[in-house]
This record gives structure tokens, C-alpha cells and sequence, in this order.
């Protein structure tokens, strides 16, 4: 598998802070990898360096075989999805998507494919901000598919949005990966939903990377789940429906032995439902911090 994003030993301060400390890894061509780590890990930092956005302050960064921050070709082929997206507000969607497509060299009829890609046929004359907030990041999805891009890079993309409109958002990114191929990096502190659609974990702790591989390799040691929710009690009745051994602690649901694979098949079940998960702790062997929901 060919390595499409590479970071090797990348440093990044701030104001004389240091926030990532030698951060390496690899995304292959094809993959959805999820980034995952609490409140102040870096996430958003380090997309932006393996995008070129930000200038590191050493190691080396690859994207698509080029060095983003000194050659901008690096980022032809790639989309970008921010945590809250932002395109013109007063215009209608299909002229912005139109004039996107024009500066990216492709044709205006692009704009139309990727507004029925992304579910947004007959939302194509609003203005972007008479949007609600799923179809927003379902815009911003359709503005990062034109030009057909290799890679898809998504910070956050289910940030504030229901859990109805967060599963679609996830159901759509899988899609993309599985019907056309394209590969993605997608960053999230809802440790479940990013283990639903990717098929490699990178942990950020402290700036750092923690820990990497497949969510079974990364979790499979795990004990003990403390889940924070909306409504605790709901959840607890609902997992012990499904066979779980729980207890409550405060806003937090403590899940005892779980089986990974089942515990985030069944929390994304109950996000369907309407049960709000706003983030798992796994308490042993200590791996994760607690995924604060501020991202």
C-alpha cells in the first residue's frame, strides 16, 4: 500500500509552547484513518501542518509525495473539511460551488454532481446561510469533492450537529472511501463514531503520538468503558438491553469487560436513536485521556 500522507518527526510551538513533539505517522493510499485524542492534543495543529497550512518547526512532512509547505502542488488533489465551515452566505449554493469549480480548473457542471453526491438536491438555490448545520458540512463536503481529490482530509466534521445528521455525515465518508476509493484522515473526539468508519486509529495525547494501528490492535486490551452522555440513565437502560454490565457515575455510563467491537456498534446504534454520546474514556490500561467534547 502506497503511503499517500507521511509526517516524520514534526515539531510545532506557539508563543514558545510546544504542541506537537515529534509527531510521526503514515496514512496509506486507500485508508480511513481516524485521529483521536482529548481537548488540547494537537489534532487541528497537525492537519493544518500535513496540509502545508502551517509551517513546522521540524521533522518532515509528505503529501502525495511533495513537501505542502514548499510546494503547493502537494494539495491539488486534496479536500479539505474544517471544523466549522465557512463559503460565501448571501449566494446561492450552486453559483459558489460553480465559481469553486472554475479556480479549480474543472468544469461548472462539476458543481452539480457533488450537490447530488452529497445529498443536497433541492437545497442548490439557497444561500448557505439559510443551511441548517448538516447540510452546511454536507456543502463543505461537496465544495472539497470538486476536482476529484485523491485524499480527504476532515477536521471535526461532526462537530455540533445531531446524532441523526452525524451518522449520515459518517455513513457519506465511508462511501466515498468504499465506492471511489478516496482516501481520509478524519479527526474526531467521539472515539465510537471514528471507530466505526476507520480502519486505522492514530491516538494524540500531549502532542504526541500515543498510540497507532487498527481499533482492534489500539483498544483490544481495554477493560473498563466510562461513557459520558446527554442522557444517562436512557443509555444505561439501553445497554443493558443489549447485554452490557453497567453502572451509572454522575453523567457517565461505566460499561464493565466490554467487548470494543460490540460497545461501538451498539453506541453508535444508540446515536441513531437519539441517545447523545459525547465521549468514552477507556479507564484501563489508561490509554486515553478523557475526549472532551470541545474537539
Amino acid at each position: 500500500m502506497a503511503t499517500i500522507v507521511e509526517a516524520r518527526s514534526v515539531y510545532k510551538k506557539f508563543r514558545g509552547a510546544t504542541v506537537l513533539r515529534g509527531v510521526s505517522l503514515r496514512v496509506g493510499e486507500g485508508e480511513v484513518v481516524g485521529l483521536v485524542g482529548p481537548n488540547g492534543a494537537g489534532k487541528t495543529t497537525l492537519l493544518r501542518v500535513l496540509l502545508g497550512i502551517l509551517r513546522r518547526d521540524g521533522g518532515e512532512v509528505w503529501l502525495a509525495g511533495r513537501d505542502p509547505w514548499r510546494d503547493p502542488r502537494a494539495r491539488e488533489r486534496v479536500g479539505v473539511v474544517f471544523e466549522r465551515p465557512s463559503l460565501p452566505s448571501s449566494v446561492p449554493l450552486i453559483n459558489v460551488l460553480e465559481r469553486a469549480a472554475r479556480i479549480k480548473g474543472v468544469s461548472p457542471r462539476e458543481a452539480r454532481r457533488v450537490i447530488r453526491e452529497a445529498g443536497l438536491a433541492g437545497h442548490e438555490w439557497k444561500p448557505f446561510r439559510a443551511l441548517s448545520a448538516g447540510l452546511k458540512q454536507r456543502a463543505a463536503i461537496a465544495h472539497a469533492l470538486l476536482g476529484d481529490p485523491q485524499v480527504l482530509v476532515a477536521d471535526e466534521p461532526t462537530s455540533n450537529l445531531d446524532p441523526v445528521e452525524r451518522a449520515r455525515i459518517l455513513d457519506f465518508l465511508s462511501v466515498l472511501n468504499r465506492d471511489r476509493g478516496i482516501t481520509i484522515l478524519v479527526s474526531s473526539h467521539v472515539l465510537p463514531e471514528v471507530v466505526r468508519v476507520a480502519s486505522k486509529l492514530i491516538v494524540l495525547v500531549g502532542g504526541r503520538v500515543k498510540d497507532a494501528g487498527t481499533p482492534e490492535e489500539v483498544l483490544g486490551g481495554l477493560r473498563l468503558a466510562r461513557v459520558r452522555a446527554g442522557d444517562p440513565d436512557g443509555l444505561a437502560r439501553f445497554l443493558e438491553e443489549m447485554g452490557f454490565k453497567v453502572s451509572l457515575e454522575g453523567v457517565s455510563v461505566l460499561v464493565e469487560s466490554p467487548v470494543q467491537g460490540d460497545l461501538f456498534e451498539a453506541l453508535a446504534e444508540a446515536s441513531r436513536r437519539g441517545l447523545q454520546v459525547y465521549n468514552v474514556d477507556f479507564v484501563e490500561p489508561g490509554l486515553m485521556e478523557e475526549l472532551s467534547s470541545g474537539g
